[in-house]
């Protein structure tokens, strides 16, 4: 338990707000943009929804008088679209009038597969209110090419991830040569289509594919890493003029996050250990 902990403090910030602004603090010194998540996830009654809401509020209170430059990454289950989707997006609009009047940009995480078709209805109901909102899709999902599409005629903005859950083989790609061979594709819907996207990898092969592709179709776009892992990579990619954004995840509920992490796909075991021997 004691090498988990020391483990889950690279890549989780802390319990606390503070413990988030610090590490945000840190990578604003760096050169890199903070995008801040407050860990929860799951919620089926309204209590802690609401304590989710207020926690957000003050987060973005906070990284405004601090100067902090980035965004907050929010959960659609952590905002009660377990209940309804529509109640969801009620807890949601606080949130976004807050991003809004500093002119950050709100992100949505994508979950599990079962949710996909709600976060995608909750992103479009946020358009509708505000240009600058942002949703993550996973390469791994086959649905995700008509969904990248959808959303970017909708003007979205993108976050690319390979995809941390394990999904039913129906509906998504199971080999890392599918998921690789997605991502790569939709990447090149990105470059070509899209603006203001985020390539959200630490696979060193995806990474040189789209600064291959930005050569080629010059558009604004950023990289974005977790907390923790190939922060040479990232200092690297700062000192070629690229915008580089770490997600920095925080909260009393770190543990079922790490371990997820950790469960849902083996290979984030050893991207997590090569970066916490170079650390």
């Amino acid at each position: 338990m004691g090498f988990l902990l020391r483990l889950a403090r690279q890549w989780v910030a802390g319990e606390a707000m503070d413990d988030a602004i610090r590490v945000a603090k840190e990578a604003n010194a760096r050169g890199i943009e903070a995008v801040v998540n407050h860990l929860g996830e799951h919620y089926r009654e309204k209590a802690p929804v609401e304590a989710t809401v207020r926690e957000y509020l003050q987060l973005l209170a906070t990284m405004r008088t601090e100067g902090i430059r980035g965004e907050v990454s929010i959960k659609p289950t952590q905002f009660g679209v377990f209940i309804e989707k529509e109640y969801a997006l009620s807890q949601m609009l606080p949130v976004l009038d807050a991003s809004k009047a500093d002119g950050r940009v709100l992100w949505l995480d994508m979950e599990s597969a079962a949710t996909t078709d709600d976060t995608i209805w909750l992103c479009e109901r946020l358009l509708e209110r505000y240009g600058r909102v942002g949703i993550c899709l996973q390469a791994n999902l086959k649905r995700t090419t008509s969904d990248l599409e959808r959303l970017i005629r909708d003007r979205a903005r993108i976050r690319l991830v390979k995809g941390a859950y394990k999904e039913a083989a129906e509906g998504a790609y199971r080999s890392r040569a599918e998921i690789d061979r997605a991502y790569a594709e939709h990447l090149g819907t990105l470059f070509t289509q899209a603006r203001d996207f985020a390539v959200a990898s630490h696979d060193g092969r995806m990474i040189d594919r789209a600064l291959a592709l930005a050569k080629e179709h010059p558009t604004p776009f950023e990289f974005a890493m977790l907390q923790g892992v190939r922060d040479p990579l990232k200092a690297e990619l700062v000192r070629q003029g690229h915008r580089v954004a770490e997600y920095i995840p925080y909260g009393p509920n770190w543990l079922p996050y790490f371990t997820r992490r950790l469960r849902e796909r083996p290979r984030n075991v050893m991207t997590m250990a090569r970066s916490f021997v170079s650390g």
